[in-house]
């Protein structure tokens, strides 16, 4: 759960001043690690190896050494590229002065906090050494981290058990967090800030905290740029039963059919087919147009650095003169993806709790959504014109309207619920499937229209949605769907099917969920 801080001006600038201090050691460590890497990639043995799992096994055997880290025999400390290698540099180096004679700890930061940290640093590495999708490892640009929190600690002594967040003392009575800002002892400070609650959610956020700080596990601060300026709010991770809002699922089977841009679905009472975050359009249109003025800013502050065809020169270091307005068009850019971002979820949450009524098996195609974005591989020549035709597919549109992140909360909320989401292969082609003679076939890509062999015409997804309404999706064989009952519901879809067109042919233009357009329903 999330809920908003009241920070002031002296607070805001103690916890930008730490985000800041982590963000230089989480780059000193990746720095420290990076050299490592390449030295390892320059020896002979290394080289020799013939995939990446023995590179991994080659990594993993050979633990290296920096100077001036020492264990407690003050011997070189033995350090991996391993989750807790790396977190005992991290706690090593908390110990290490960082000006006037303090360390992390004199300034609030405590081991919990680091390991934390060091949590962050190993899942950089984690990707690059067993996910080959990852190219490289990237330092955290100035206010690139925002976050840091600390996880339950519970201490035995003398009989009595001691539960605190180290760095952290969390006063739900009176919704107030204090963040510790120096060293443990007689003279250690804090600075309280309120937490922020909704009236209007307070019965829902005070059943998450029924159990009260027993059952809450983690306490993260996170820091986000809103409208040009810091707004800060703390995450709790609660262990219990997810509040409820009141909502029930229906009863029955629904079908999904999930595209870059739109969902359709067909249900015992509904058959529709929306635009995924609709509302994003005109943002990306003002987002191109900002795009440009911060490329015509960039391009007239620094010529220097770009060829006589406009390409940016390579193979020297470049340096580059931000102006004033440049960075004014940067934070403007910055706000817009935030606005976007999170319209973006709001459509998915509304969408989702919408359909939550219409039954409480939702089946959903188990599409590879990543491979929707991925270019042609082939090249083909348009015959009529005899150019080369593009090899770009929907990375756009998968971006901007997000199907995937429409999936995954429409599933949380309806586990939640005891309802069910079935992801079933794409094998079964419930898009090809003809119920009317128990056929499939084939059909391009530009086909918005199906026509039965009984000689009726349906909007190709919205019968996708039918078909997997009905499929079989217990059977171990595929392509197996339920005729008999889709010869009862068949009706009652057509008459649905038609009034679903006659909306969209009834909306105005200018109405978010008529963007599909009639002509192709």
């Amino acid at each position: 759960m999330e809920l908003p801080l009241q920070v002031e001006k002296y607070q805001a600038d103690i916890l930008n001043k730490r985000y800041e201090q982590l963000r230089q050691l989480y780059n000193y460590v990746q720095g420290k690690l990076l050299r490592q890497y390449r030295y390892f990639e320059q020896m002979k043995e290394f080289q020799a190896c013939k995939n990446s799992k023995e590179k991994r096994e080659f990594i993993k055997n050979h633990p290296f050494h920096i100077n001036g880290i020492v264990g407690r025999n003050k011997e070189p400390l033995d350090i991996s590229f391993s989750e807790y290698g790396i977190m005992g540099l991290v706690s090593k180096l908390g110990q290490k002065p960082i000006g006037s004679g303090k360390t992390y700890a004199d300034v609030g930061i405590s081991s919990t906090i680091l390991a934390n940290l060091s949590n962050n640093i190993w899942s950089a590495w984690n990707k690059k050494l067993y996910d080959y999708h990852a190219k490289k490892i990237s330092y955290k640009k100035y206010g690139g981290l925002n976050t840091f929190g600390s996880g339950k600690i519970v201490q035995k002594k003398d009989n009595e058990v001691k539960e605190y967040f180290p760095g952290f003392v969390l006063h739900l009575e009176r919704m107030e967090i204090d963040i510790k800002t120096s060293k443990s002892g007689k003279n250690e400070t804090f600075i309280s800030l309120p937490i922020l609650h909704n009236p209007k959610h307070s019965d829902y956020e005070m059943w998450a905290l029924k159990g009260g700080i027993d059952s809450i596990k983690v306490l993260t601060v996170v820091r986000r740029m809103v409208r040009g300026q810091y707004k800060y709010y703390l995450q709790m991770s609660i262990e219990g039963e997810k509040p409820q809002k009141g909502r029930t699922l229906g009863k029955g089977n629904v079908g999904i059919d999930l595209g870059p841009t739109t969902v359709a679905v067909s249900g015992a009472n509904i058959v529709s087919i929306d635009k995924l975050a609709s509302k994003c359009d005109n943002i990306e249109a003002e987002k191109l147009r900002l795009g440009r003025k911060i490329d015509r800013s960039r391009r007239a502050n620094n010529p220097e650095n770009f060829n006589e065809d406009g390409t940016i020169k390579r193979g020297v270091r470049l340096v580059w003169n931000d102006s004033k307005r440049y960075k004014v068009l940067r934070r403007e850019m910055a706000e817009l993806q935030r606005r976007q971002a999170a319209i973006r979820k709001q459509q998915h949450i509304d969408r989702a709790n919408e359909l939550l009524k219409e039954g409480d098996t939702f089946i959903v195609e188990n599409n590879q959504i990543s491979g929707w974005t991925r270019k042609a591989k082939e090249t083909k020549v348009n015959e009529k014109t005899g150019k080369i035709q593009k090899k770009k597919r929907f990375g756009k549109s998968v971006a901007k309207h997000a199907p995937a992140m429409f999936v995954t909360i429409l599933e949380n909320k309806v586990k939640s619920l005891g309802g069910e989401v079935v992801k079933v292969d794409t094998q079964n082609a419930a898009s090809q499937y003809d119920f009317t003679n128990d056929s499939f076939e084939k059909h391009e890509l530009k086909e918005r229209s199906v026509t039965l062999s009984n000689g009726d015409i349906h909007q190709r997804d919205m019968l996708a949605a039918f078909n997997l309404q009905h499929l079989k999706y217990d059977e171990a064989e595929k392509k197996q769907y339920d005729r008999k009952a889709m010869a009862q519901h068949y009706d009652r879809f057509c008459e649905l099917e038609q009034e679903e067109i006659q909306r969209y042919k009834n909306k105005e233009k200018k109405d978010d969920r008529s963007t599909i357009g009639a002509e192709n329903l």
